[in-house]
């Protein structure tokens, strides 16, 4: 098996049996090492999870304060996210998860780095890693409601926009807050009826008439006329009301999408040894 992945270093699973030969012989540490080149290979492979829980049982736990690969990279992931340097964000990341596959922060804050970058999908395998490797982690409800929205695409900006410009509230209806948008319906509605209410008003008219002889007379007759003394406040409510509610919807969708910015501390412990390490989480 030696000769064989010498050979062909990138086979992965070489590199996997290579390990398990190790481990059966009771070389703990070449079989740490093996399962190590098996995950920088194939760090997603199905046995990639066991591999991890095989390498952290096997490797002899040390004291050192020394920085680790890992933390170095890691160290420098968040100094480029910081730069809004996404892409070398992300490949620091995945260069400390290869280095540390079992260090759960790596895999939280490369998940923020793909839902910067809009990677959803793989945010949110990362985001479930996570918690995998982390169980117990303080945040975990977070975390969880950080997955469940990512499940749920974010409402779009433009089409809020668009639907209230269609219909009072129907923003608000699209970005799934309906008592907002009956509110928002009805004072539009409530606007629009108060400006189209009418008032019906008598007055004396002095008329001038003749009579079959040919002389002129007065006489007074009654009038009612109809108008709408409130139209121009009232659609003009109605139309404030309606762009109001359009741009509101528009507004929470955009905000809905941004992320909120968090530091947190940590000190995880080391495949190569206990650590102490202070890590900051990204937002």
């Amino acid at each position: 098996m030696r000769e064989a992945s010498t050979l062909d270093p990138t086979d992965a699973d070489l590199a996997y049996q290579l390990a398990r030969a190790y481990e059966t012989a009771g070389a703990g540490p070449n079989a740490a090492k093996e399962y190590c080149r098996f995950l920088s290979i194939a760090p997603n492979a199905p046995e990639a999870a066991e591999a991890r829980n095989r390498v952290a049982a096997l490797v002899p736990v040390t004291h050192s304060s020394a920085p680790t690969v890992a933390s170095t990279l890691f160290g420098a992931g968040i100094t480029a996210y910081e730069r809004t340097q996404l892409t070398e964000a992300e490949a620091k990341f995945a260069a400390a998860i290869n280095a540390e596959p079992t260090w759960a922060d790596s895999y939280y804050n490369r998940a923020l780095v793909r839902v910067a970058q809009g990677d959803r999908q793989r945010a949110l395998t990362d985001f479930e890693e996570y918690l995998r490797l982390k169980p117990q982690a303080p945040d975990r409800a977070q975390v969880v409601a950080r997955i469940e929205s990512l499940r749920v695409r974010p409402p779009s900006p433009g089409q809020a926009l668009g639907l209230g410009l269609v219909l009072p509230g129907g923003g608000q209806f699209y970005t799934r807050r309906p008592i907002r948008g009956v509110l928002f319906l009805a004072g539009t509605s409530a606007a629009i009826a108060f400006g189209l209410q009418q008032e019906k008003s008598t007055k004396s008219i002095e008329q001038t008439g003749k009579d079959p002889f040919g002389n002129s007379y007065t006489f007074t007759t009654t009038q009612t006329t109809t108008d709408r003394p409130n139209l121009v406040p009232g659609i003009a409510i109605a139309g404030a009301l309606f762009a109001g509610s359009a741009l509101e919807s528009f507004m929470f969708a955009r905000r809905s999408a941004a992320e909120v910015r968090r530091v947190s501390m940590s000190i995880e412990p080391s495949l190569t040894g206990v650590t102490a390490r202070l890590s900051l989480t990204l937002p």
